[in-house]
């Protein structure tokens, strides 16, 4: 894992390679299968309550069109226990390994509070050809996104950019980029022939907890 801190004038943020580890990666690929399997049925017409939700989530234009063209899911909604999925459960690094709380802090004073983060939704979208998601900002106190590309040598594009500052990421596989969710970001368009871009949307946040309750949950 190789992080990288930057800074701007009104915030911190984070690039992270090799987030997760081959073995890591082995079992979230198999998961994603499965939710491909889920979000290939969603496009079918199925799932029409978890399709409405997800679309409230990216946010939508005046003419009431979603903000992203791929699809996605809402991970805590599809897991009962978040034990069972690999991604929900390799996730939670990116709030509770020591090594990236400092280095996101010390990236701007403004980013004292991500030592605070205790809970999170993560997100998982998919994009295939012409797929983009337009500019935006996040509900929340905290945005991680992970890049996961299937068949990188056939995709172009898909880079992620923070279009008021001139910040862009280029689309690179076990990749990922924290920062605070009240940036605008965005994705370029992707160019694909066959080949797909996932990106794994982490919403954090700070809430009270419970008197008793000592540790992150």
């Amino acid at each position: 894992m190789r992080i990288i801190p930057q800074t701007t004038k009104d915030f911190g943020y984070l690039m992270i390679f090799d987030l997760y580890s081959e073995e890591e990666l082995k079992v979230i690929w198999n998961e994603i299968l499965n939710l491909d399997y889920i979000m290939d049925r969603m496009e079918l017409g199925f799932l029409e309550e978890e399709k409405k939700e997800v679309n409230n989530l990216r946010g939508k234009h005046d003419d009431g069109l979603s903000k992203m063209s791929g699809e996605g899911l809402t991970l805590d909604k599809i897991y009962a226990n978040r034990d069972y999925s690999p991604i929900l459960t390799y996730n939670r690094k990116l709030f509770v390994d020591e090594y990236i709380v400092n280095k996101i802090t010390e990236a701007h004073p403004s980013n004292k509070l991500y030592r605070s983060v205790n809970t999170d939704m993560t997100i998982v979208n998919r994009y295939s050809n012409s797929h983009q998601y337009d500019s935006h900002r996040d509900m929340a106190a905290f945005t991680g996104i992970t890049v996961l590309l299937h068949k990188p040598e056939k995709i172009r594009g898909g880079d992620f950019t923070l279009p008021d500052y001139d910040i862009t990421f280029e689309a690179k596989n076990n990749s990922c980029i924290i920062f605070p969710s009240w940036v605008n970001h965005c994705a370029s368009s992707l160019e694909s022939d066959g080949g797909r871009r996932y990106s794994i949307a982490q919403l954090m946040y700070v809430t009270p907890l419970d008197p008793g309750q000592l540790e992150r949950n």
